[in-house]
């Protein structure tokens, strides 16, 4: 509680506005949940479950992003101390463990996928924990199981290389270039999800946390409400006001810190 008021007081958040009014809402980030190779972007399904029985016994309750949206336009209240479970990349393992965990602990998961990452697993027979990410048939059913909202973390931008990192404004490549790149690919991936699912895509993560000056207002005038970047911090929202929506931090959840030790360093 100390931890919580410090951090409310150092963010210049002002104790006069009701309860109902304003939620700190800490997002977390998670990739990969698998039994091997566990590190800076792999967690153990052990140290997972940890993780989720720690916020169930501190009283948290896991929202989408959706609700958080909610929230801001003013149309929906927060729970007293709701978390965001952020899974960005779209690993099956995501469904394997984690959604297993989730559900044990009635926990709500975002997911967010690479569309292309999605596309190169529609034949492949073989399904592996370790090595294979989510195809369209499993996606489709993962969200219609209701444990996992869906967001867009590019189509094929998730790479580095000569041409840059992430979806990054390339050296040389003019405002209009950009702004068509980004839209091409960003609805690449738009279309995938909502046609394996159903839904409206109103999230997208930032591939490594990268972007340009233009991007968020590329990606406002595509329809996004809100963006995850790879930013730490604990988000403050207030009800009826969108500020913040489009540049929620995230803590990254290395999976070779242990549950205590990973919270203790958070104000959570």
């Amino acid at each position: 509680m100390a931890a919580v008021w410090l951090f409310c007081t150092a963010s210049g958040v002002s104790s006069a506005r009701t309860p109902g009014e304003m939620r700190r809402v800490p997002v977390l980030m998670y990739h990969s949940v698998c039994k091997t190779n566990v590190g800076e972007f792999v967690i153990s399904p052990d140290t997972l479950r940890s993780d989720f029985a720690y916020l169930k016994e501190k009283g948290y309750t896991a929202v989408f992003m959706q609700d958080i949206i909610d929230f801001c336009d003013g149309k929906a209240d927060l729970p007293e101390k709701p978390i965001v479970l952020t899974f960005d990349d779209g690993f099956y393992n995501n469904i394997f463990y984690a959604e297993k965990i989730a559900r044990e602990y009635d926990m709500k998961m975002v997911v967010s996928v690479v569309g292309a990452y999605v596309d190169k697993e529609r034949d492949e027979k073989k399904r592996s924990p370790v090595y294979s990410y989510v195809n369209e048939s499993e996606l489709a059913a993962f969200y219609k199981r209701g444990r996992a909202e869906i967001g867009n973390h590019s189509y094929d931008l998730h790479r580095t290389g000569a041409d840059g990192k992430g979806i990054r404004c390339r050296k040389g490549e003019s405002a209009e270039a950009y702004a068509r790149r980004l839209t091409a690919d960003s609805e690449k991936c738009r279309r995938l999800i909502e046609k394996a699912c159903g839904c409206t895509v109103n999230v997208f993560a930032y591939p490594f946390g990268c972007y340009s000056k233009a991007t968020p207002d590329i990606l406002r005038k595509l329809g996004y409400r809100a963006v995850l970047t790879c930013k730490g911090g604990v988000n403050t929202f207030y009800k009826g006001r969108t500020d913040g929506l489009f540049s929620v931090m995230r803590y990254n959840r290395r999976g070779n810190v242990s549950t205590q030790r990973f919270f203790a360093k958070l104000p959570v």
